[in-house]
């Protein structure tokens, strides 16, 4: 049985916030289980990363998500401080992360 929240992490190869792409220095995806007893509870999201790309800003938004080949979509409530010439990005997930279904064609 688990003392606290584990954690699952996974390298982002892309993300999108209010839909324009954002280029990542490094970036990942950690899945935060919690627990009640042995068994799972709720599980949430957040995101850290760093970019060159000024202009982000704090506050809720969309944000879509590619992890190799799997996109997920969602709402982010992200927080944006400069360090080293980077903007580093931080955010907590407001419900879940759903997949994105690629139209055909697009």
């Amino acid at each position: 049985m688990p003392d606290g929240p584990t954690r699952e992490y996974e390298r982002l190869t892309a993300l999108e916030l209010n839909g324009r792409p954002v280029e990542i220095a490094s970036a990942e995806l950690a899945w935060v289980q919690y627990w009640r007893g042995e068994e799972p509870a709720q599980r949430d999201w957040e995101l850290v990363g760093r970019t060159f790309e000024p202009g982000l800003r704090d506050g809720a938004q969309p944000v879509v998500i590619t992890l190799g080949t799997r996109r997920l979509s969602g709402r982010i409530v992200l927080t944006v401080s400069a360090s080293g010439g980077y903007a580093v990005f931080k955010g907590v997930g407001l419900g879940d992360l759903v997949e994105v279904r690629e139209v055909p064609g697009s």
